[in-house]
C-alpha cells in the first residue's frame, strides 16, 4: 500500500514537473504570440518577432530578428537582429533591479521628419497618455536602487530623413560598452561609445558618469567626418550649391547630468578642404585648413576662449556692386526686415540678466591667403587679385583696451602690401592704420582712375605709406605716394591728356618719381563720406592742380614765391630789363636747369594804344626837356602848357594831343621798335647767360584779346618741350 502511494506520487510529481516543463518551453512561445497579438496595446505598433526564448536557469531572455513597423504596419521604424537580457529577479525582494547584461546587436532606427512632425510622436503621445483608472498614490516611495552592468549596443545604425530638406543623413556601426551603473557607487561608470560615418570616418567617446552625483567627463574624438551630410541644413540658411570640408578633431567635456548647460568644452578641431559654392558654382569661401583650439568653451557664461586660431590658404571670393555684395546676398542678409530687427530688440531686452559675451584668441593666424576681388561700382567690372596674404595678430579679447594685428600680401602677383591695423575690439570707430604699398602697377587700378580722375594711368610702379587715425569716427589720415615710371593716355576725346602729361611732368622730381602727400579728412559715421572718392578727389585735385597752375610745383624748386612768376611787368616805354628783372630770369632758367624737359615761354603782351600814348609822351617830354632843360615828369603844369601850345587844342587831355601831335604812322614804328629792342634784349641775356637754354621771350599775336588794356608784360608759359611731351624718357634738344 505504502508502494502504491509512493508511486503514485512519483508518478504525479512526474506528470506536474512534466506540465511544467512544457509550460516553461511553450511559454516563450505564448508570450512571444501574445506580445505579438496585442503590440498594439501594449506599446502602441505593431511588432514581429522571429523568435524568443528564456533561459530559466540563468534568467536570461533571447530576442530575435524584432521588428517594430510604423502605422501604416508596412515600413519598419525599429529592428534588431539580438537582444539578450540577463536578470536577477531575487533582487527585485529587494527593491533592487539588478540587471547583469543587456546586449543589443545590429539595431536599426528610421526615424522621418515632415513639417515639424516625428514618425514617432504617435509612441509619445501613447507612453504619455493618463490612464483615467491609475490612481496615484501619495505614499512615498522607497528610495529605487539598481545595478546595472554589462550594458552593450553593437553594429547599430540610424537613418534621418529630413523630408523637409530632402535630406537622408545615416550613422553605421554604432556601438558602445558600459560595464557597469550602480545606484550608491562612488566611482564614475565607463562608457564606450563608437560609429561611423559615410563615406568614411568615424565618432568616438569615453564616457565617466557617477549615477550618485550626475558629475560627467568624456571624450570624444571626431575622424574625417564630412561637412556636406549637413549641406542641406546649410542650405536653409544660404542660397549656395555646396558645402563641403573634412572635420577632425578631439574635445573634452566636464559637467554635471543635472545642469548640463553649464558643461565646460576643451580641445583641438580641424576642418580641411572646407568650400562653400555659390549657385553659380563659383567657390566664393574656401580653405585648405582650419585648426582651432578650444581652451575653454563655457555656454552658461557666454564665455569662448581659444587658444590659436590657423587659417592655411583660405580664399575668399568678394563681389561688390552699388547697394550689396555677394555675402550679403548668399546668405540673405539683405532681407533682414523691420521686424526681425523689433524681434531682436525684444530679445536684447528680455536678455538683460545674461551674462555679457566674452571671447579670447591667443593668436590669430593665417597663412597663404587668397582673395579674389570684384566690382562695378565705376559702371565697368573691376577684378583683382591678392595672394600670399598672412596674418598675425596680439592677443584678440572682448576686454582688451587694443589689439595689433599685422598683415602682408602680395597685390596682382607683384607688388606688396604690409599693414599694422590698431583697434579697440570695444569701439571699431576707434583705430590706428599704418600701411605700405610698394611695386604696385597703376595699370591694374586704370577703371578706378578713368572714373574719379578722368584718365587711365597706364605705366607707373606705386608705392604708398599712410597713416591713418580714426577717432571717434572722424578719420585723420596722412598718405604718401611715390610714382616712377608714370605716362598716361587720355580717355576723354583728346581734351586733357597733354594737361595731365604735363601735370605728372611737373610733379616729378629729378629721379623722375611723382611724390605727392595726400591728406585726407573726414567722418565714418557720415553716409556722405566714401573714403575711396576722397583719396582719389584729392589725388585728381593734385594733378589737376598741377597742370592748372603749374608755377606752385616748380617755385619750389628754386625756393621763390610763386605769385612773383606769373609775369614780368615792364613800363610801355622799357627796352632793357631792370635788376629785378634780370634776378627773375635767372631763377627761370635755374628752374629750367634744375626741371630737365621744361619749356618755358615769356609772351609778350600789350595794349598797342595804351603804349602808343605812353610814346608819345616820352617822345614829347623829351622834346621839352630839351628845349627847357626841365624833366617832364617834375614839371607838369610846364609841360601841359607846352603840349597845348604845340597842338593848339585846349579842351583836349594831354595824352590824346600828344597822340594826335605825333603821326599814328610813327608812333607805329616807335612801338615797334621799342617791343623789338625789349624782346631781343631778354633773349639775348638768355642766351648769354645760358647757352642751351630753351627759354623765349616771344611776341604775341596782336589780335590776342589779352592784349587790349594790357600792361606792357610778359606772361610766364609753361609746358613741356615737345619731344619730352611725345616721349618723355628722350633727350632734351640741343640749341
Amino acid at each position: 500500500m505504502k508502494m502504491f502511494k509512493s508511486k503514485k506520487r512519483l508518478k504525479l510529481l512526474s506528470i506536474s514537473l512534466a506540465i511544467i516543463i512544457i509550460v516553461m518551453i511553450v511559454s516563450p512561445l505564448i508570450v512571444k504570440n501574445y506580445i505579438i497579438n496585442n503590440s498594439k496595446e501594449l506599446i502602441g505598433r505593431q511588432i514581429n518577432l522571429g523568435s524568443l526564448k528564456y533561459n530559466y536557469f540563468s534568467s536570461t531572455a533571447r530576442i530575435y530578428d524584432f521588428k517594430m513597423f510604423e502605422k501604416n504596419e508596412k515600413d519598419i521604424f525599429v529592428s534588431f537582429d539580438t537582444a539578450i537580457v540577463n536578470l536577477e529577479p531575487l533582487r527585485f525582494i529587494f527593491n533592487e533591479k539588478n540587471l547583469e547584461q543587456f546586449y543589443v546587436k545590429g539595431l536599426i532606427v528610421n526615424t522621418v521628419l515632415k513639417d515639424s512632425t516625428f514618425n514617432f510622436d504617435d509612441l509619445i503621445a501613447f507612453h504619455t497618455a493618463v490612464d483615467s483608472s491609475e490612481v496615484v498614490s501619495e505614499e512615498k516611495e522607497e528610495t529605487f536602487k539598481y545595478d546595472l552592468s554589462n550594458l552593450e549596443l553593437k553594429d547599430a545604425s540610424f537613418y534621418f530623413d529630413n523630408k523637409n530638406v530632402n535630406k537622408a543623413t545615416e550613422i553605421e556601426d554604432f556601438s558602445f560598452f558600459i560595464p557597469e551603473i550602480l545606484w550608491d557607487q562612488t566611482q564614475k561608470s565607463n562608457a564606450d561609445l563608437k560609429f561611423n560615418f559615410k563615406p568614411g570616418g568615424y565618432f568616438k567617446s569615453t564616457l565617466n558618469i557617477n549615477p550618485v552625483d550626475g558629475e560627467f567627463d568624456a571624450k570624444i574624438e571626431i575622424n574625417q567626418l564630412y561637412l556636406n551630410a549637413f549641406d542641406a541644413y546649410v542650405k536653409q540658411y544660404a542660397d549656395i550649391n555646396e558645402f563641403s570640408g573634412v572635420l577632425n578633431g578631439q574635445v573634452e567635456i566636464i559637467g554635471n547630468t543635472n545642469n548640463p548647460t553649464k558643461a565646460i568644452v576643451f580641445g583641438t578641431t580641424e576642418v580641411t578642404d572646407f568650400s562653400m559654392k555659390d549657385r553659380n558654382n563659383k567657390a566664393f569661401l574656401k580653405a585648405n585648413s582650419v585648426n582651432a583650439e578650444l581652451k575653454k568653451m563655457d555656454y552658461s557664461n557666454s564665455s569662448y576662449e581659444f587658444g590659436a586660431i590657423e587659417l592655411t590658404q583660405p580664399y575668399i571670393y568678394f563681389e561688390m556692386d552699388s547697394i550689396t555684395n555677394n555675402f550679403f546676398q548668399i546668405f540673405k542678409l539683405d532681407d533682414y526686415s523691420e521686424s526681425e530687427t523689433e524681434a531682436q530688440v525684444e530679445v536684447e531686452v528680455d536678455g538683460l540678466s545674461e551674462p555679457e559675451l566674452f571671447y579670447a584668441i591667443d593668436n590669430l593666424k593665417v597663412n597663404a591667403g587668397l582673395m579674389d576681388y570684384s566690382d562695378n561700382l565705376t559702371g565697368n567690372r573691376f577684378d583683382y587679385h591678392l595672394n600670399n596674404i598672412s596674418i598675425d595678430s596680439d592677443s584678440i579679447s572682448s576686454k582688451s583696451e587694443w589689439i595689433d594685428i599685422y598683415a602682408d600680401m602680395l597685390l596682382n602677383n607683384r607688388g606688396t602690401l604690409k599693414s599694422k591695423l590698431g583697434i579697440n575690439p570695444n569701439a571699431y570707430d576707434n583705430l590706428k592704420l599704418d600701411m605700405v604699398i610698394e611695386n604696385f602697377l597703376l595699370s591694374d587700378i586704370n577703371i578706378y582712375a578713368n572714373y574719379y580722375v578722368g584718365h587711365s594711368i597706364l605705366v607707373g610702379d606705386f608705392y604708398y605709406y599712410s597713416k591713418s587715425n580714426i577717432t571717434n569716427g572722424e578719420i585723420l589720415s596722412e598718405n604718401q605716394l611715390l610714382v616712377k615710371n608714370v605716362s598716361v593716355e587720355n580717355t576723354k576725346g583728346g581734351l586733357f591728356s597733354l594737361p595731365l602729361k604735363f601735370a605728372l611732368f611737373l610733379l616729378k622730381d629729378k629721379n623722375g618719381d611723382v611724390n605727392l602727400n595726400v591728406p585726407v579728412r573726414g567722418n565714418m559715421n557720415d553716409p556722405e563720406v566714401n573714403i575711396g572718392k576722397l583719396v582719389w578727389t584729392t589725388l585728381k585735385n593734385k594733378i589737376t592742380g598741377a597742370a592748372s597752375d603749374p608755377i606752385s610745383s616748380l617755385a619750389g624748386l628754386v625756393g621763390v614765391n610763386p605769385k612773383d612768376y606769373k609775369e614780368l611787368v615792364f613800363e610801355y616805354t622799357d627796352t632793357i630789363p631792370t635788376e629785378t628783372h634780370y634776378e627773375k630770369l635767372d631763377k627761370l632758367l635755374e628752374m629750367e636747369t634744375e626741371k630737365e624737359g621744361l619749356k618755358v615761354t615769356l609772351e609778350h603782351f600789350v595794349d598797342p594804344d595804351l603804349q602808343k600814348e605812353a610814346l608819345a609822351i616820352s617822345t614829347l617830354g623829351q622834346q621839352y626837356e630839351t628845349e627847357s632843360g626841365k624833366n617832364y615828369l617834375e614839371d607838369e603844369k610846364g609841360f601841359e602848357k607846352y603840349i597845348k601850345n604845340l597842338t593848339q587844342v585846349d579842351s583836349m587831355n594831354i595824352r590824346d594831343a600828344a597822340v594826335m601831335h605825333i603821326d599814328d604812322i610813327t608812333l607805329n614804328e616807335l612801338s615797334k621798335n621799342y617791343n623789338s629792342a625789349l624782346l631781343r634784349n631778354i633773349n639775348a641775356y638768355l642766351k648769354n647767360t645760358k647757352p642751351d637754354t630753351n627759354i623765349k621771350a616771344v611776341a604775341s599775336k596782336t589780335e590776342e584779346p589779352d592784349n587790349t588794356g594790357s600792361q606792357n608784360r610778359f606772361k610766364i608759359n609753361f609746358d613741356m618741350l615737345t619731344v619730352m611731351a611725345d616721349d618723355p624718357t628722350a633727350e632734351k634738344p640741343k640749341n
